[in-house]
């Protein structure tokens, strides 16, 4: 009988045929290298606890189908896409409030409107969000008449 070995790293295969004390043997000095390689997974060990700058970037929206989930099915999973720092909505809806445009109520129609004047383009769900954000954080005022819509405000100053 002959001895066989293939080993497909991408894919994470390791194929040893050949008599019981050839396998064990190989087996034996090839399985605490490949754990500790991390041999078959889809990151390496120290690619997992930090991601790259390009990954944030790029990650819009983008689906990882995660094999080792324990119980046999491939889980999906969406990342979502981080702003960089001060270009988010809230970002500029604080620099709006530091120019005075709270000082009187606003909705969030009128937030859209002042922020394209501004250049920026936002629709009313995210100015929503980062108005609940602003408002949660202690940043913005908001009240609400009635059934309406919450205005957003800032008297504090």
């Amino acid at each position: 009988m002959t001895n066989r070995v293939h080993i497909d790293a991408p894919a994470g295969v390791v194929e040893i045929e050949g008599e019981k004390d050839f396998v064990e043997g190989l087996l034996a000095k090839l399985f605490p290298l490949l754990e500790e390689a991390g041999f078959g997974s889809r990151l390496a060990r120290n690619e997992e606890s930090a991601p790259r700058q390009s990954d944030i970037e790029g990650a819009a929206d983008e689906e990882i189908i995660e094999e080792n989930s324990g119980n046999g099915k491939a889980r999906v999973k969406r990342k979502r896409s981080i702003a960089p720092k001060g270009h988010s909505c809230a970002d500029r809806m604080l620099a709006l409030k530091g120019e005075g445009f709270f000082k009187e109520k606003r909705g969030t129609g009128e937030i859209v409107t002042g922020l394209a004047a501004k250049g920026f383009t936002h629709k009313a769900n995210q100015v929503a969000a980062a108005g609940e954000s602003l408002f949660k954080r202690n940043l913005l005022q908001r009240t609400k008449d009635g059934n309406g819509p919450f205005q957003y405000y800032w008297d504090r100053d």
